[in-house]
């Protein structure tokens, strides 16, 4: 049979404990295809030595390419691996078992895997392993099917408890745990709410897929209040499974404070309970994460609840199900102080983000958040998928968020595997206070600035503008430009000019310039000058390529500053 995705942690028996005399058949799995996995259970009501006898695919001791294990099914711990078994021969690619285990009374399931080692031969696929098989195995002039002999058979004095039995011990203890989410297939993105009343340490029991350069299979542990991770699985906090060197186990305990959490787990597209593409780990319907209260006790004091991610009553900005080429903005103003939760997903390969977003304070101009590559962690799908969640307390004051995308993978339109959760590509910001109100926040109205001396933005190409302003008084002015820059040079940049010598006041250098975001050559320029009384001229000028709406490279942070703003530094009129 195939196995079915359930916890276990006890067994439940009705088979009579004298069904069965000393010798008979405890255990037998056979009638093996390629790449398959089958299971029986047995129970042994006293302690006692159990025969094993079977027939693996190998070519000697070392070289052996079908395995079979078995699991106490209480702890999940492996009591036998064919590895470790004593061999009576090998010969003609076969490798012949007759071994004998010692095993206390309990209950257990007995594996079989027919996968090939691809680390032991130089296999180019599962062609090229039945092929070798069919050359070393079996005569091919014989009619019998391949795998057919491959076989493994446990005698003791006990109980055999058949598929009905094993489904309905892994069913029973899947239920006796706070959350299972195991047995998962491919492409899976599942959540759990749970709600501690009390502060409580939790058993963890996680499997999952990694190497040391990705999480591919795995879970987390979110605080829903702050969005903040409380625990996740990594390979570094893991260790081997069993079967292919991916699969990774992550066993222990967890302490958290009372208080509403998610657990989610989620896989990538391939190799996952029932679709394994390489050897499957010793514990198949776990593939997933369980957790379990580490006093039983304690288990009154958990309430579980659906989590959607996002409260939706919460929501202050939502720019998501971004396509590609877009450039959306929209703006808020917060009535008083608040933690604001960031959820982005967007696209980011070799250090450097393609798909992001940003916040800025639209009193200072200053950005208070980027999506930076290196806060980013995998988003699920293509390893060029990229999320970040992050918890920011903002002033009050009016904000304006941003998210850009390129031409290329977005949402319904991906070029690669897609995210786990496609319809939030893009960014939301959430309100993280209990005590939110809708009043809290504004909509942001863009109003005139009694503090704006003169303004130049939103500069296409092959553009002079200018526009001329009056200071009656000394004054310091806030100088906000953006512009192109490359070797040392401006080509898109602003000066201010007296309007009586025509004298160069100040100029925008690219020396004077910092990166701005996107491409290198954006720049800008954010700074304070102080300028005497008088009449005075700003222009801005750009070349013939690289503007607002027009970027031939990655557009700047800022797209619709593009130009120059001048302000008062004290923030009153002229």
């Amino acid at each position: 049979m195939r196995l079915r995705a359930w916890f276990c942690l006890t067994l439940l028996f009705s088979t009579s404990p004298s069904a069965f005399a000393q010798g008979d058949i405890l255990a037998e799995v056979k009638n093996l295809y390629p790449q398959d996995v089958k299971v029986d259970g047995f129970a042994l009501d006293t302690d006692q030595d159990v025969s094993i006898k079977g027939l693996l695919a190998g070519s000697r001791r070392d070289d052996v390419y079908t395995s079979a294990w078995i699991l106490n099914a209480h702890s999940r711990a492996v009591v036998w691996k064919s590895r470790d078994a004593k061999r009576s021969r090998w010969s003609d690619g076969l490798v012949e078992l007759a071994d004998m285990v010692s095993l206390p009374k309990g209950m257990y399931e007995v594996y079989y895997s027919a996968f090939p080692s691809y680390y032991s031969e130089d296999f180019d696929g599962v062609g090229d392993f039945l092929g070798y098989l069919a050359d070393k195995i079996f005569d091919r002039n014989s009619d019998r099917r391949l795998y057919r002999d491959l076989h493994i058979t446990l005698r003791g004095n006990g109980r055999n408890l058949g598929s009905k039995g094993v489904d309905e011990n892994l069913e029973h203890l899947r239920k006796e745990a706070l959350i299972s989410l195991t047995g998962l297939w491919d492409d899976d993105y599942v959540q759990q709410g749970f709600t501690l009343q009390k502060p409580m340490v939790l058993s963890l029991y996680a499997l999952g897929e990694a190497r040391d350069d990705g999480n591919f299979d795995h879970g987390w542990i979110v605080n829903v209040k702050t969005g903040e991770k409380v625990w996740k699985m990594t390979y570094r906090n893991s260790s081997h499974a069993g079967g292919d060197r991916k699969n990774r186990l992550v066993k222990e305990t967890l302490s958290l404070p009372a208080g509403s959490y998610a657990v989610i787990y989620a896989t990538d597209g391939s190799h996952s309970f029932r679709d394994w593409n390489a050897p499957p780990p010793f514990d198949p319907p776990f593939w997933g994460i369980t957790l379990a209260a580490a006093d039983p006790s304690m288990k009154g004091s958990v309430a579980l609840f659906e989590y959607k991610g996002v409260e939706e009553k919460n929501v202050i900005v939502n720019l998501t199900k971004m396509r590609d080429e877009e450039y959306a903005s929209k703006g808020f103003t917060l009535n008083k102080p608040m933690g604001i939760r960031v959820i982005a997903l967007g696209e980011g390969s070799d250090g450097r983000m393609h798909d992001y977003g940003w916040i800025v304070d639209l009193n200072t101009r200053k950005k208070v958040w980027v999506m930076e590559y290196d806060d980013t962690e995998h988003g699920g799908g293509a390893e060029k998928n990229r999320m970040v969640e992050k918890t920011l307390r903002l002033d009050k004051g009016s904000y304006m968020v941003y998210f850009v995308t390129d031409g290329s993978h977005s949402y319904r339109d991906w070029n690669s595997s897609p995210p786990y959760d496609q319809e939030r590509w893009g960014i939301t910001l959430t309100a993280t206070e209990d005590s939110f109100k809708a009043s809290d926040v504004a909509r942001y109205e863009e109003k005139n600035d009694p503090s704006v001396l003169a303004s130049l933005t939103g500069i296409r190409d092959d553009e002079r503008r200018r526009q001329s302003f009056t200071l009656g008084k000394k004054s310091d002015v806030r100088v906000y430009a953006l512009g192109e820059g490359s070797d040392g040079t401006m080509h898109d940049y602003a000066w201010i000019e007296d309007a009586s010598t025509h004298k160069v006041v100040w100029e925008m250098t690219f020396r004077s310039t910092d990166h701005a975001g996107g491409a290198h050559k954006n720049r800008s320029f954010d700074g304070t000058i102080t300028l005497p009384a008088g009449n005075y001229i700003l222009y801005y000028e750009s070349d013939g390529s690289h503007s607002f709406n027009d970027w031939n490279d990655d557009p700047p942070f800022d797209q619709s500053g593009w130009g120059v703003t001048l302000t008062l530094a004290n923030g009153k009129q002229p």
